[in-house]
């Protein structure tokens, strides 16, 4: 899975607020309580002061810390049982003032050893679905909202069976895509690609934003954009026609995202340098093993006429 270093850094900023936010209504909540109840405050005081006053002690002394620390550790259960008493006469729980992480796993630093946290993952997973929100409608184009009716029962006279068979043949094809073909273990190994080509209106599109919400909520970078679109980045970078930056940023997601749906391919103009910037996308992604789908109007011949 390859990361996106913004995002992935965006997901670390939304831990370390919420943990903030956390911090901070836990403060909240002593500053209540020492108010309601002075006793707690002083509990609290002792319990941060006794432990290096007594290890102190010891050591000064030059004795055996031992007897200390049992002392300390009594004394310190029962100022821990009292203020558990106290609090639950308040009618609150007695960890009310304990400093949980969000997070057990990690302790909110966001690290599972030297492995980025699931909690961060989870994190970045959302700021993915959220980013693909923005270009496709994944919210309302998923598999639960697939709707078959659309397509015609009467068999066709060609293919000898009917639209909606067939659709129901692609459906099935696409959710195993993205339930098998778009795996950890799979993805950069099998690079496992689909061209769903076809008239428009049969569902190319849908189809493919189907994959693309189930795999993006599952943690992988997906980059979806129109043939014409992607040229027309390369065209600005090689050209410095426009907004040479935020070009260079498309073609990055473009060539770096775990998936890459490339639609209505076949509608850009054809010229030498059109042929060649697809070209170099689509084979550098094949030679790394990096998924892609792609979504066009034309017949595979036609598509071979096109680009040879």
């Amino acid at each position: 899975m390859a990361y996106d270093k913004k995002l992935l850094a965006a997901a670390r900023r939304e831990l370390e607020r919420e943990r903030t936010a956390h911090t901070e209504e836990l403060e909240a909540r002593r500053r209540d309580i020492y108010t309601r109840e002075p006793r707690i405050r002083a509990i609290d005081r002792e319990l941060s002061t006794t432990a290096a006053s007594v290890l102190r002690a010891a050591m000064e002394s030059g004795g055996d810390p031992t007897a200390a620390i049992e002392k300390l550790r009594d004394r310190n259960l029962g100022l821990q049982e009292e203020r558990g008493d106290l609090l639950r006469q308040l009618g609150l729980p007695a960890d009310y003032l304990t400093d949980k992480p969000l997070c057990p796993k990690c302790g909110d630093t966001g690290y599972a050893g030297s492995a980025t946290c699931e909690c961060v993952k989870a994190r970045y997973a959302k700021l993915l679905k959220e980013q693909l929100s923005s270009v496709l409608p994944i919210a309302d184009q998923n598999f639960s909202k697939f709707d078959m009716s659309f397509y015609s029962t009467r068999p066709d006279g060609r293919s000898g069976i009917s639209p909606r068979e067939n659709m129901e043949y692609n459906l099935g094809e696409c959710k195993a895509y993205a339930a098998w073909g778009m795996k950890k273990e799979k993805v950069g190994k099998y690079s496992p690609n689909l061209l769903l080509f076809g008239s428009t209106g049969l569902g190319k599109t849908f189809l493919s934003t189907c994959i693309a919400e189930a795999v993006s909520a599952r943690g992988f970078s997906v980059a979806y954009d129109t043939a014409i679109n992607i040229v027309a980045a390369y065209e600005t970078i090689k050209f410095g026609s426009g907004d040479g930056e935020a070009a260079a940023e498309r073609a990055a997601r473009y060539e770096r995202a775990d998936l890459l749906i490339i639609d209505d391919m076949g509608t850009e103009m054809g010229t030498a340098f059109t042929v060649s910037a697809l070209y170099n996308l689509i084979n550098n992604r094949l030679m790394a093993k990096r998924p892609m789908i792609i979504n066009t109007n034309l017949l595979p011949e036609t598509l071979s006429e096109k680009y040879s």
